[in-house]
């Protein structure tokens, strides 16, 4: 199938709805990335640095006023012995998550990881994913050392968006958005992404969600299938939901529609794509996505970043899921590449022709 970065939203609707050959598609996707980003899979080791959050959102585990967990922040001292350990096993790049903390003392404990990092642990890639933060504190954060941030639309449809967001005034779209032009427009490898499967989302909104994407020209993607917590307002909405293989397979279309659509940024196959299938990561690899995040988070914190029912907990050493995923990517015929940050192309290529030294 001869499908280009050019597909119109209309094509892009009836794959969505199935009304396209899947396995074309992801045939199509697969060949899309082989020729522009190559085979390999990389790494981003994920350590979720605390659960606290003043937001509120109504489909998240971690929304503020749920109370039935103990909030944590990881001390510095146990972020830095998992640096070093994913370090010394070939990791170069990490992902620092949070709930959204304005806090000084948050992001004073956040710059001085990163600054760490720079200092100790050459050719790291530090990813962070801590919320709509003000042009100050990104500065502050991109001097210390980070180079990439994501921070999810979650969905690019105002009037969806406004649906699962409080209208408290912590909340508002216009300031997400800008929030997310801000990173893009001061120098971030800049990543975005959707909740896939909401109550009350169609075809026309998640063909526009990859449209959105497509036309703020980022860098990398982490989208996944929403999933339910029974500790937020989302969950009274559960029977309107579709079942787990609806929002699987439609995960899957929108890795492999993203893919060749910008074919040389970072998709990653999410967590929650894994939750849904113990073969979710072999599936959304064969869609087209090239970055997988082990998770980092010492064992007796990961209980209580509960960002949906069913996350997975894996327990393995570090040694043990590297070696599962060695395996697991090789059986179709992928690489995984420790030593690499896995900068995507599409950002590189980005700066080129901001230099003026790009040339098509």
């Amino acid at each position: 199938m001869n499908l280009s970065g050019n597909l119109s939203r209309e094509s892009i609707i009836r794959f969505l709805e199935g009304r396209g050959s899947d396995s074309e598609l992801f045939e199509a996707a697969r060949g899309t990335l082989l020729k522009s980003a190559g085979s390999g899979v990389f790494l981003r080791g994920i350590i979720e640095l605390s659960n606290s959050c003043r937001k509120n959102c109504f489909y998240c585990g971690l929304r503020r006023d749920n109370k039935t967990f103990s909030r944590y922040t990881i001390p510095f001292d146990e972020v830095i012995c998992v640096f070093e350990s994913g370090y010394a096993k070939g990791l170069r790049s990490f992902l620092l998550q949070s709930g959204e903390l304005l806090v000084d003392e948050h992001i004073d404990h956040v710059e001085r990881l990163l600054r760490w990092i720079s200092t100790n642990l050459e050719g790291v890639s530090m990813v962070l994913s801590m919320g709509e933060l003000p042009i100050g504190i990104l500065e502050r954060l991109k001097k210390a050392g980070a180079h990439r941030y994501l921070l999810r639309i979650e969905a690019s449809t105002q009037e969806l968006y406004e649906m699962f967001h409080p209208g408290d005034g912590l909340h508002e779209y216009d300031d997400r958005l800008r929030s997310l032009q801000t990173i893009r427009a001061s120098g971030w490898q800049t990543g975005t992404g959707v909740l896939i499967g909401l109550p009350g989302q169609t075809a026309e909104n998640l063909a526009d969600d990859l449209l959105f994407m497509k036309e703020m020209d980022i860098d990398m993607c982490g989208m996944g299938p929403y999933l339910e917590h029974e500790q937020t307002p989302l969950w009274n909405r559960r029977s309107e939901l579709g079942q787990w293989e609806e929002r699987e397979i439609l995960t899957l279309r929108m890795i492999s529609l993203l893919r060749i659509l910008l074919p040389t940024i970072n998709i990653a196959a999410t967590t929650a794509l894994q939750t849904l299938d113990p073969e979710g990561l072999e599936k959304g690899l064969m869609a087209g996505a090239n970055v997988v995040m082990p998770n980092l988070t010492p064992i007796k914190y990961r209980k209580d970043y509960n960002l949906y029912q069913g996350k997975v907990h894996v327990e393995d050493t570090l040694d043990e899921v590297l070696k599962i995923l060695e395996n697991r990517c090789g059986e179709i015929g992928r690489d995984v590449k420790l030593g690499s940050p896995g900068d995507p192309l599409h950002f590189t290529n980005r700066m080129k022709e901001q230099a003026g030294g790009w040339t098509e």
